[in-house]
């Protein structure tokens, strides 16, 4: 039995995709596959039931699952023992952030970093904010920075800093010159939302519903840069972070309620931080926290 057929293990239990679980794993689906038969045949049977829509832990499975989890949990701890005793010479800590948000905050965070600990290697990941919560919560990640989508059970946070959510309108748009808006002003125009799974789709909806309104949804993206694009041609309006406006874009402060997210820095509640990781948290916290109230 092998660390790493335990790691694919877990991480096809947390996804319930082989092909997920490749992807969080940075391997092969075929490589992933050949690993966990190896460990269904050391242990005497099938440890996941495959259907075109996913897979799901046997009974066997979901025996065998809280025994990984532990033994990766060991394993974890003994590593930050070693480290502490060794410094932060031969330390690494992986910091995950939401994509387009981490332009615009890993660089001085990065900065400081390398400026304190040279020596510690980063790792970075950049999810969405419910795939980074995943992502802490098997261990992938140290810390994350995520936003209210992303905490979850499990995890310990310390809120970094809020900012305002703005609609924003095509530059010709009748509604382009105002300074606020309400969601019941847009509430019947063309909508373009980011796609399920991403946490600021979350919020977005939210918002909506809070006020007893739907948007009418025209287009969706993965990339909120791609959303802003949609929106510089005219195809609809949009809510987006403060951070991420952009030139050609007009602007509105949401009234009626008005709106903002909140940035937090998550990480395992479970088992504590290393010593990269703890270092990495504070320089985190001092170079973002309150940076943008």
């Amino acid at each position: 039995m092998e660390i790493h057929q335990l790691r694919y293990f877990l991480s096809v239990s947390q996804t319930g995709s082989f092909t997920q679980a490749a992807r969080a794993c940075a391997v092969s689906q075929p490589s992933l596959s050949i690993q966990i038969a190896k460990l269904e045949d050391e242990l005497g049977g099938p440890l996941f039931e495959r259907a075109r829509r996913g897979c799901k832990p046997t009974a066997r499975g979901e025996l065998f699952l809280p025994r990984a989890r532990a033994v990766l949990d060991e394993l974890e701890a003994a590593r930050r023992d070693s480290e502490s005793l060794s410094g932060l010479g031969l330390g690494k800590v992986v910091l995950g952030c939401l994509p387009t948000t981490g332009a615009h905050l890993l660089p001085p965070v990065l900065a400081a970093f390398g400026r304190s600990h040279p020596a510690v290697t980063v790792g970075l990941r950049e999810e969405s904010s419910p795939g980074l919560a995943e992502c802490l919560l098997r261990g992938e990640v140290d810390l994350g920075i995520v936003d209210e989508a992303g905490l979850r059970p499990g995890l310990a946070s310390q809120a970094l800093f809020s900012e305002d959510l703005l609609l924003a309108l095509p530059p010709r748009d009748p509604l382009a010159g105002r300074a606020r808006l309400s969601l019941r002003q847009v509430a019947g125009r063309p909508f373009i939302l980011m796609k399920s799974g991403h946490g600021f789709r979350s919020i977005t909806l939210g918002l909506f519903r809070s006020a007893g309104l739907e948007p009418r949804v025209v287009f969706e993206s993965g990339e909120i840069e791609t959303v802003q694009a949609l929106v510089a041609a005219g195809l609809g309006v949009s809510l987006v972070p403060r951070m991420v406006r952009k030139a050609g874009l007009r602007y509105a402060e949401l009234a009626q309620p008005r709106a903002s997210r909140t940035l937090s820095l998550a990480w395992r509640q479970k088992g504590g931080l290393s010593a990269a990781a703890q270092a990495m948290k504070k320089v985190v916290e001092a170079t973002l926290k309150g940076a943008k109230e």
